[in-house]
């Protein structure tokens, strides 16, 4: 645990109310029509506001697709998209976007090998600066919506999750940690992940939170999830980042955070928004238990969650005791320190 990623947490609040943004237009569910999420009225074509007619024309003679049948989210930090009925476009927004974009496209090559059908599929890359100064690509649109309740999936994203850390990772140059992770509770996190460092964050997260009576079995419970080695990471998973459909997970969305890294990552309830945490951040144990079961049965791992609710709780704890924030969302550290 940590608290809800800021980036995610005004869109969450209001995300029922104006749309879900870039996830759900992916999801076939959503016609071509749609415009929520978008601020204000769109004038025009939506293909205008990222390619100009001429570019428009040549694009549509390249991919074979209606100009005038486009959908455009605006809603992405690194890349515009438009949506077709049966496909997506992505579009880095800047030079600066396009490392992002090429992190993403190598994802979807390497996860091709797992054959996930909950993971968008590469259809093509195009770099045609008479079309756009920067590479584009297209890839599958997924069925499904944002679900507004996604706890009864948890199970269904451990198991697919599985899938994709068995894979070999593929070289992802430049693939790092987001910059809201540099931050000493995050640090923290990582040296206790790190079988070199593991029992010295025990033992600090004792000090600093006054549980010498629980620095050896932090240590332990420490030591066993950093034997865990490092594999493919999604590394932003939240729950705008899914789609699901009559009860089935059908989508995981948006791969330009992929790195390699310990699997716990993709585990971290603090990158879902503030509706979660209010709703269910009593539960969060039952729901790393859950999620943890079904990946563990999938891989052949230990299937206690002990390692796992320990490492984000003492984050959380940490986190806390710097800044108590809203005990609303983020509750207490007294709150934590009681489920440790």
């Amino acid at each position: 645990m940590a608290c809800p990623h800021a980036r995610h947490s005004r869109a969450l609040e209001v995300k029922r109310s104006i749309g879900r943004g870039l996830r759900p237009l992916l999801a076939a569910s959503h016609g071509p029509g749609n415009t929520r999420g978008v601020s204000g009225d769109l004038v025009g074509r939506a293909v205008n506001a990222v390619l100009v007619p001429p570019q428009a024309e040549r694009f549509a003679s390249l991919t074979g697709a209606d100009p005038d049948r486009l959908v455009l989210n605006v809603n992405g930090w690194n890349k515009l998209v438009l949506v077709d009925s049966d496909r997506v476009f992505l579009f880095p927004r800047s030079a600066g976007g396009v490392e992002w974009f090429e992190r993403e496209l190598t994802a979807y090559r390497a996860l091709a090998g797992a054959r996930l059908s909950v993971v968008p599929r590469l259809l093509g890359r195009w770099a045609d600066p008479e079309i756009y100064p920067f590479p584009f690509a297209a890839v599958t649109r997924l069925r499904g919506a944002v679900p507004a309740d996604p706890e009864p999936f948890i199970g269904q994203l451990g198991r697919a999750v599985a899938r994709w850390h068995e894979l070999e990772p593929p070289p992802l140059a430049g693939a790092r940690p987001p910059k809201h992770h540099d931050v000493p509770w995050q640090n923290w996190l990582r040296r206790a992940l790190d079988p070199a460092t593991c029992a010295a964050a025990a033992a600090e997260a004792a000090r600093l939170l006054d549980r010498p009576d629980r620095a050896a079995a932090w240590a332990d419970l420490l030591a066993r999830a950093a034997r865990l080695t490092p594999v493919l990471v999604h590394g932003d998973i939240h729950e705008d980042q899914l789609l699901a459909d009559g009860g089935e997970l059908t989508g995981i969305l948006d791969w330009e955070t992929a790195r390699v890294d310990h699997p716990f990552w993709d585990f971290d309830f603090g990158e879902w928004g503030t509706g979660l945490w209010r709703r269910r951040r009593r539960d969060f144990g039952t729901l790393w238990a859950r999620g943890w079961a079904a990946y563990a049965l999938a891989r052949g791992l230990d299937p206690d969650s002990g390692p796992l609710e320990t490492a984000f709780r003492l984050r959380h704890a940490l986190r806390l005791l710097g800044d108590p924030g809203d005990p609303v969302v983020l509750g207490t550290l007294e709150e934590q320190l009681a489920d440790l």
